[in-house]
């Protein structure tokens, strides 16, 4: 009795197919109260799929998924933040909060509170916002009330460095307060000091053993004389951190001769560029 009521999800047997191809094949997984879980995995391999599943947003075509505490309050973050035309953030916070049962008194405070600690304005409608700023609003709207779950996919996405710092320690905070955290990312060590432990999705299967084939070599290049805002559009950089003026840049392998050339198009200069341990998230 005493695991269930720790229990927040249980995966059994799970299945999803999407036009005939099998994406996630007899998956079983039990989420636990204020565990910080990571499913990693290369691109297409199923990852946002089966949080979807989790959050539930999507159905499996077989198998069973369990909430044994039938009152659970899911925050969900998606990769990909809907545009919504007619809001400002505020308005847009507002509304959903209200749809997810907090009162008005909770949203005018927090709200605002919110806001202030991501940097983000309330002058403008969600659709003109940079894709950084529509990614604040979807980790905001998520976390409007405390979550027993809160469901990541890829969040630090399109972030400049004060929102990822902001966002590592509002996820400290809400760990302290009892939340579960369930996060899939690109990035090798960003996540290291809050993940208790990672599983990795390959061929449909999930497995605490990292997949030899979807491990992608990585560089850490360090670069002087260039500012991170320059380099915030570059799809080719997974991350990008500032220190010591330096700004290092995480690229997989085969995108460091672009970004390297970009570097020296806008009279960066190359400081070192090194080799990134995927495994272990170090150098």
């Amino acid at each position: 009795m005493g695991d269930l009521l720790k229990r927040l999800v249980k995966l059994e047997n799970i299945r999803k197919i999407y036009s005939k191809r099998v994406v996630l094949n007899n998956i079983s997984l039990s989420v636990y109260k204020n565990q910080t879980i990571a499913i990693l995995g290369g691109n297409g391999t199923g990852k946002s799929t089966l949080l979807r599943l989790i959050a539930g947003i999507e159905r499996p075509n077989s198998g069973n998924i369990v909430y044994p505490t039938k009152s659970i309050q899911i925050g969900y973050v998606p990769e990909r933040f809907p545009i919504m035309i007619r809001f400002t953030p505020s308005e847009y916070l507002y509304y959903i909060g209200r749809i997810g049962g907090v009162s008005k008194v909770i949203l005018e405070k927090r709200i605002p509170y919110l806001l202030k600690r991501f940097q983000l304005k309330d002058n403008q409608r969600i659709q003109k916002l940079s894709k950084g700023n529509l990614q604040k609003v979807g980790i905001i709207q998520a976390i409007l009330q405390t979550p027993d779950l809160l469901i990541l996919d890829e969040p630090i996405s399109g972030l400049d460095q004060h929102a990822q710092q902001e966002l590592s320690i509002v996820l400290k905070e809400l760990k302290e307060q009892g939340a579960t955290i369930l996060l899939t990312y690109h990035e090798s060590n960003f996540f290291n000091d809050l993940v208790e432990e990672t599983y990795y999705l390959e061929g449909g299967q999930l497995s605490t053993t990292i997949p030899t084939t979807e491990i992608e070599p990585m560089k850490l290049i360090i670069a002087k004389q260039l500012n991170q805002s320059a380099v915030k559009e570059w799809g080719e950089v997974i991350h990008a951190i500032t220190e010591d003026n330096k700004l290092l840049l995480y690229v997989f392998e085969k995108n460091s001769d672009t970004v390297l050339s970009k570097i020296l198009h806008l009279q960066g200069t190359i400081d070192s560029v090194l080799t990134v341990d995927t495994i272990k998230g170090k150098v």
